[in-house]
């Protein structure tokens, strides 16, 4: 299977770029959300991911 370099480049540079909007879209989102929310859904989501390290 051969790979075209200048492609794989290409989709590097665009997976970094739609993290960087990533990145700039959930900090918006922290900024206007309540502590409240967004902390309860980080919990939601630690523990999701602790039971599933338990499983297995």
């Amino acid at each position: 299977m051969a790979f075209d370099i200048e492609e794989l480049k290409e989709d590097r540079k665009r997976n970094f770029e739609e993290r960087l909007k990533f990145i700039d879209l959930y900090v918006e989102w922290l900024k206007k959300t309540p502590n409240r929310v967004w902390s309860r859904q980080q919990n939601e989501l630690i523990e999701m991911k602790e039971s599933d390290s338990h499983s297995e």
